[in-house]
């Protein structure tokens, strides 16, 4: 993960944006992103994570 970049992670029952903040090698720092909210479902999360990033969005296989 770049520094910079967006993520998303599971924060109890919703998912949560992370945007990182400090990256060296393997070890990465990562923030939540206050005034984004919190998303039910994977997809939606990832959906954000992908236009936030500003790369293409491809729909998961299922």
């Amino acid at each position: 993960m770049k520094q910079g970049e967006y993520s998303y992670q599971p924060h109890g029952r919703h998912f949560r944006i992370y945007r990182c903040i400090r990256s060296e090698g393997r070890f990465t720092q990562s923030t939540p992103v206050n005034d984004e909210p919190f998303y039910r479902d994977r997809e939606s999360a990832r959906r954000r994570v992908y236009e936030l990033n500003g790369w293409k969005y491809k729909e998961a296989n299922r």
